[in-house]
């Protein structure tokens, strides 16, 4: 069975240095599931890895925008 989540947008107030420390987090996952990409011969893994990464490019653009 898959779970459908409903994309209903989030507001979510940050400070300077939150949204600084939440930035530094995810470029370094962003970073971490390229190497995994990189790595990983499996292609349904490195699917999902890249499926990863998108969504952490995407979280990314979307708090550099929104200063």
């Amino acid at each position: 069975m898959t779970e459908t989540l409903a994309k209903s947008p989030v507001t979510l107030t940050l400070s300077a240095e939150e949204r600084t420390q939440l930035l530094t987090f995810l470029e370094q996952a962003l970073k971490d599931a390229r190497v995994e990409e990189h790595r990983t011969d499996a292609f349904e893994f490195k699917e999902y890895v890249r499926q990863k990464e998108a969504f952490f490019q995407g979280v990314i653009d979307k708090l550099r925008h929104s200063r």
